[in-house]
C-alpha cells in the first residue's frame, strides 16, 4: 500500500472519529430535551433561567437528533454539521449573555470539529465548482 493510500484511509477514519464523537454529543443532548426521558429536569431549568419557552427546548432537541441522523450518513453529514452548528452558535450566544462561560470551551470544541465535518463532507457539487475555478 502507498503511503498517498495510507494517508487517505487515516484521514477517512479521523473524519469518521470526529464525526461519531459529534454525533453521540447531539443523540445524548437530542434525548435528554424529549419530554419524559432522563434529563429532561435538567434542561427544563436551563431554558426557564434563559427565559425561553419550554416549546423552543424540545425544537433544539428535535433540530440535534436530526443533526445526529445526519451526521451518520456521509452524502448528509454536511447538513447534519450545518444543523448542529447553528444550534451550537446559539449555544453559545446564550451562554455568553447569561454569564456561564464555563460551558464556553465544549461548545466552541464543538464548532470547530463542525466545521471540520461540513469542510470534510461538503457537497459533491461545491467540490465541483471548486475544481472549476
Amino acid at each position: 500500500m502507498t503511503k498517498e493510500r495510507l494517508a487517505k484511509i487515516a484521514k477517512e477514519v479521523l473524519f469518521w472519529v470526529i464525526t461519531l464523537f459529534v454525533a453521540l454529543v447531539c443523540l445524548r443532548s437530542g434525548l435528554m430535551k424529549m419530554p419524559g426521558l432522563p434529563g429532561e429536569q435538567f434542561w427544563i431549568r436551563d431554558f426557564q433561567r434563559w427565559s425561553y419557552p419550554d416549546w423552543f427546548r424540545i425544537v433544539v432537541g428535535i433540530a440535534e437528533l436530526i443533526s445526529f441522523a445526519l451526521l451518520l450518513v456521509p452524502r448528509f453529514a454536511s447538513y447534519g454539521a450545518a444543523v448542529f452548528a447553528a444550534v451550537m452558535l446559539g449555544a453559545i450566544f446564550t451562554h455568553a449573555t447569561h454569564n456561564e462561560f464555563g460551558r464556553l470551551p465544549f461548545n466552541f470544541l464543538l464548532l470547530a470539529l463542525l466545521l471540520t465535518i461540513i469542510f470534510a463532507r461538503r457537497p459533491i457539487f461545491l467540490k465541483r465548482i471548486r475544481k472549476e475555478n
